[in-house]
């Protein structure tokens, strides 16, 4: 990291580094990116003797830069809508990686919500760019409700913390994108195997807790391997994503969905026993059937088939349990496919 220059009657004392430091040696102790964006708006504050604050970020999926995170400042002001680069103030900070700050803000020209800044009591306002190594990828703003000039002392101030703030802000990025890998399946957005054994675990120990029973499907898309070699691989994945999101549209709020592997999907159903589980299944197979999924040159119709157990009824083991669940599934298979078979003894 760069420092800015640090000018000789500008002295910086070692608690106020020591405070600007503190943000990113916390980084494992936030609680992802909310956490971290609280702590940046709130310690700008400090630093500047400011009276609120905002931290702006660009977003990927709108293209704009939006409010995350404010303190100090009302509902109303908060909610202003996302705005594009290089627009007004703090969108010209972004675009052209340079801070800005003005007595009345009121007064600028570029401003684009002169009367939200008025309604708020807003005069003072003070922006620095979030700077990474390839570009800046937002800013922090600190408004005063009150005609005082933020000083070059305050600005140092900002301008270092923000290159600190910049970096806890892509550290905590790269921290929730691990999580995310250690719990999802990158391709369907559900729950990855290992994850998912988890979940079964511990739904099962909350069941023998209380004493309710809860149902697995286990589902399997139907000549998938036919579909990909006709289709493409690419079509492939795209219908297991799409085949993840019917799931997740039609299931219960309380089922629990995962991806098993290759074209296999799990479904914990709490508080549900196998004929319960067995209505899902059948309903979920429903409206899959009737679903047009995309193939390479038209839209396609598939089937799955699944199997069916249940906790106490067919085990308390999570890995019994889905064995139980897989091979009923096996049995639809060679009833023809496209059908839903429950678990008995006789299996």
């Amino acid at each position: 990291m760069v420092a800015p220059e640090i000018k000789p009657e500008i002295k910086i004392n070692e608690d106020i580094l020591n405070r600007i430091f503190f943000i990113t040696e916390r980084i494992v102790a936030f609680d992802g990116l909310a956490d971290v964006f609280e702590h940046i708006v709130k310690t700008a504050v400090q630093l500047t003797r400011a009276e609120a604050a905002t931290i702006r970020v660009f977003d990927i999926d709108s293209g704009k830069l939006e409010i995350v995170k404010g303190w100090g400042l009302s509902n109303g002001f908060l909610s202003q809508p996302p705005i594009a680069l290089g627009e007004g103030i703090t969108g010209m900070v972004v675009l052209e990686e340079k801070p800005f700050s003005t007595v009345n803000v009121t007064k600028v020209g570029r401003c684009v919500h002169k009367e939200l800044a008025k309604l708020e009591g807003i005069k003072a306002v003070m922006s620095v760019p979030l700077k990474t190594r390839e570009c800046a990828i937002g800013c922090i703003t600190v408004y005063r409700k009150k005609a005082e000039a933020f000083t070059e002392h305050d600005m140092l101030l900002l301008n270092i913390f923000a290159a600190q703030a910049s970096e806890t802000v892509e550290k905590a990025r790269a921290i929730g994108e691990l999580k995310n890998q250690a719990i999802y399946d990158s391709l369907t957005g559900l729950y990855n195997k290992k994850f998912l054994l988890q979940v079964f675990e511990t739904e099962i120990k909350l069941s023998l807790r209380h004493g309710y029973e809860t149902g697995i499907m286990f589902l399997d898309i139907d000549d998938f391997k036919k579909f990909n070699d006709t289709n493409g691989h690419l079509f492939g994945d795209k219908l297991l994503s799409d085949f993840a999101g019917v799931l997740k549209g039609h299931s219960r709020k309380t089922d629990i969905a995962g991806r098993f592997g290759g074209e296999e999907f799990i479904i914990i159903a709490p508080h549900t026993g196998k004929n319960g589980a067995l209505r899902v299944a059948n309903k979920l197979r429903e409206v899959v059937s009737k679903h047009k999924f995309t193939g390479r040159n038209k839209d396609v119709r598939i089937t799955f088939s699944a199997g069916i157990s249940s906790f106490p009824e067919d085990g308390t083991d999570s890995i019994e349990l889905l064995k139980k669940a897989d091979d009923a599934m096996y049995v639809s298979k060679k009833a023809g496919k496209n059908c839903v078979t429950k678990w008995t003894n006789k299996i």
